[in-house]
């Protein structure tokens, strides 16, 4: 979720500078007891199960070549400014990035700060943003937040995030990864799906699937699985996954969920 002109922060660690996974980091480890809901016989091929949860030494290989084909290097939304950025990923919910960064586009030549856009009338940020979608909720909330940080400026945390309106854990987590330069699990629709399928987690629930990450994997990786997945979910794991261009369905737990083979 970052313009590729924007200069790459260093980080702490070799292994976080590029987002490998070495032998001194955790690896996904199976729930104690807990496996993904088994498929009923004649369900072969469901894409929203998998039959058992991928071994340890499975999610490892996995990992390794999710890791090592995709580029360094992954954005989704521009950064302009950081309050720029949060609006930009507030107004994404619901809609593509595309529309989002459209919409941040109008909101912004109009309304350029957080000042402005707190004295605005709700019913002018309304109509700006309409592209994005679920525009009533979000220009109230947008409008609210700026209000918010235009008194006290943007929380640093992803607590504090996530008491202002309208900010979630994912937009809260996209905020501290990009701009704060710290690592966070984003767990957003195509990270979800494609978490579980490949047997990373075992649920479909947002808030679940990012604590299971974060019990799983290493805290220097948190923000490099969210957006290999992510990619991953646009680019091959889709909804109607293509299994056969997929690097890793030789060793998915759901690999040809797509046409019912398994």
């Amino acid at each position: 979720m970052v313009s590729e002109e924007k200069k790459k922060r260093p980080r702490s660690s070799e292994a976080s500078k590029s987002g490998r996974m070495d032998s001194n980091h955790r690896y996904p480890a199976p729930k104690a007891g807990a496996i993904a809901a088994r498929r009923r016989p004649g369900q072969r091929g469901d894409c929203s199960v998998k039959e058992e949860s991928a071994s340890i030494a499975s999610q490892k290989n996995i990992w390794k070549i999710l890791d090592g084909h995709y580029p360094e290097r992954i954005s989704f939304l521009p950064v302009v400014s950081p309050f720029r950025f949060l609006v930009t990923v507030m107004l994404s919910a619901s809609t593509t990035d595309k529309q989002a960064a459209e919409a941040a586009e109008k909101l912004f030549s109009v309304y350029p700060d957080p000042q402005a856009i707190a004295s605005a009338d709700v019913s002018s940020i309304e109509a700006l943003i309409h592209k994005a979608g679920l525009s009533k909720a979000k220009s109230k909330n947008i409008k609210a937040m700026s209000a918010i940080v235009a008194e006290s400026g943007i929380p640093e945390t992803m607590e504090g995030l996530q008491k202002l309106p309208g900010v979630g854990e994912k937009t809260a987590a996209c905020y501290v990864s990009e701009i704060l330069g710290k690592n966070a699990v984003i767990a957003d629709t195509h990270f979800v799906r494609v978490a579980m399928r490949i047997g990373f987690t075992d649920t479909v629930d947002r808030a679940a699937s990012a604590r299971e990450i974060r019990e799983r994997f290493d805290e220097s990786l948190w923000t490099r699985i969210s957006m290999v997945l992510n990619l991953h979910g646009r680019t091959c794991c889709k909804p109607k996954p293509l299994c056969t261009e997929c690097p890793v369905s030789a060793l998915c737990p759901s690999s040809g969920c797509a046409t019912g083979q398994s």
